[in-house]
């Protein structure tokens, strides 16, 4: 896939999530929101970044995605790969601020507990998409995808305008980055079936008078 077309869209996936986050549904934490799983998960990625780029650089080749073959020889890669870096300091750095920045909306839009389903189950998913696409790599970019578009569909849902249209555009960017064979596409797509399945609508429990007529 072209590398400024993937740019524009990775950009404009962050940049519609960011929108649709301001102006969806209202978010499920009150006014003293702490965001704990994002700043939890940035120790958890961070630390283990930090040395492998200064200390440990063997860090990246012990824990990396190294398909399907190593895979099933070593199970903890699905899960370890995304707490190292394949791209340097610009991917580490990069990958971190963009966690800060859309995991606290997401958290803040989902609360804590729906934001650990969306971060684990796209985390380890996009591995598995990853030995189709990229079988070799690491970081964590996929989790701030999978949580990029599960705002976009909970803006989806509601009925703002401007919330919409960012869904759209975000949407339609992931779903390019999906046909081009992208990983990022591929965690997207997670995401978004995660918060599908979250919103779905709850079945509502028979009241006793709705038993009697039947």
């Amino acid at each position: 896939m072209n590398m400024a077309l993937a740019i524009g869209c990775y950009v404009a996936v962050l940049c519609a999530a960011s929108a649709a986050w301001q102006f969806g549904p209202p978010r499920t934490q009150g006014s003293r929101f702490r965001p704990v799983a994002t700043v939890a998960a940035l120790l958890v990625i961070g630390i283990p970044s930090l040395l492998q780029l200064t200390m440990a650089p063997g860090l990246l080749e012990a824990l990396e995605r190294q398909g399907a073959g190593a895979a099933a020889a070593q199970p903890w890669r699905i899960v370890t790969a995304l707490v190292v870096q394949d791209g340097g300091w610009p991917a580490a750095i990069t990958n971190l601020a963009a966690l800060a920045w859309i995991g606290s909306m997401a958290e803040h839009a989902w609360g804590t507990r729906r934001w650990l389903v969306i971060a684990l189950g796209t985390g380890i998913g996009a591995q598995l998409w990853g030995f189709l696409v990229q079988p070799v790599g690491a970081g964590n970019s996929v989790v701030v995808f999978g949580l990029a578009a599960s705002l976009l569909v909970r803006a989806w849902i509601g009925t703002h305008r401007t919330a919409r249209m960012a869904s759209v555009v975000g949407l339609a960017a992931s779903a390019v980055l999906l046909v081009g064979g992208d990983l990022h596409g591929g965690a997207a797509a997670i995401g978004s079936v995660i918060a599908m399945f979250l919103l779905r609508p709850k079945a509502q429990p028979h009241t006793r008078n709705q038993e009697q007529h039947r």
